[in-house]
């Protein structure tokens, strides 16, 4: 995974995407004809890759449903595309390869444009459709502002925005001991048990496992936020450009906004 500056790294991969057709030289994309779109309304299904492990995005609910934000936002958009949505439950390491090796067409699963940045090959990045706060966990009440890190055990998520976090601490000079785990999770557990001094982790995340009056608190301070969206298959520009359609008019139409409110109110 490439360690770069979150705002430079979203620009080189929306350049890329934009300059390649999300992928493969111009002469290539020239040359072959871009049938993503077609191919996806034949089929008549758009599998979104997802891990069901980071609600309110997307986790399973007491039926064994898959459920959350990225779930509904697909299902509006895929009316918009008149195509039916099969929702493909993967280990969130494992995404980017389901994608490459075709296990689905979309990754809807709260990814950044950063995290797709790391594929071997460029990928198309759609339009960014929501904006998460990294926020710090933590039982110590010394930590009042990402400053306090300093010297500090942090955890992460590792690969996910949340690592990408951590990092971008050491490029403010803020020096942390970096403890990166497989899930959000894991580092909670070590949280809780003292093992790490702090937990950096989506917002959204934050909010769903702390209560007021609880030992682990969220510092009011945000790290920084998280730019998320759609992740689409190498030089597959068109099926890119109609989600982008697609996510305007649910815009426009005030949909998105009661999807929003529905998970995030």
């Amino acid at each position: 995974m490439k360690k770069k500056v979150l705002a430079v790294t979203l620009g080189v991969a929306m350049l890329a995407c934009a300059l390649t057709a999300c992928g493969g030289s111009s002469k290539e994309s020239e040359s072959k004809e871009d049938t993503s779109l077609v191919d996806l309304q034949e089929a008549g299904i758009m599998k979104v890759g997802m891990c069901p492990e980071y609600p309110p995005f997307e986790s399973i609910n007491e039926s064994g449903d898959i459920e959350g934000f990225d779930v509904d936002l697909a299902n509006a958009i895929g009316e918009k595309l008149g195509v039916k949505l099969e929702f493909v439950n993967t280990p969130y390491e494992g995404l980017i390869a389901g994608l490459e090796n075709g296990d689905f067409d979309i990754i809807m699963s709260g990814m950044s444009p950063e995290e797709a940045d790391g594929a071997d090959q460029i990928l198309c990045v759609t339009e960014n459709y929501y904006a998460v706060d990294e926020v710090i966990l933590t039982k110590d009440t010394s930590i009042k502002s990402k400053e306090d890190l300093e010297g500090k055990k942090v955890g992460s998520h590792s690969g996910s925005t949340s690592e990408y976090a951590v990092q971008s601490l050491e490029e403010e000079g803020i020096h942390v001991t970096s403890a990166p785990y497989n899930r959000h999770s894991e580092a909670f557990a070590d949280l809780q048990n003292g093992n790490i001094d702090a937990q950096v982790v989506e917002g959204t995340w934050a909010n769903e496992k702390v209560s007021d009056g609880d030992e682990i608190f969220i510092v009011k301070e945000p790290i920084n936020t998280i730019n998320v969206a759609g992740v689409i298959g190498n030089g597959k520009k068109a099926f890119t450009d109609a989600f982008n359609k697609a996510l305007d008019e649910l815009k426009d139409s005030g949909q998105y906004d009661e999807i929003v409110g529905k998970w995030f109110s």
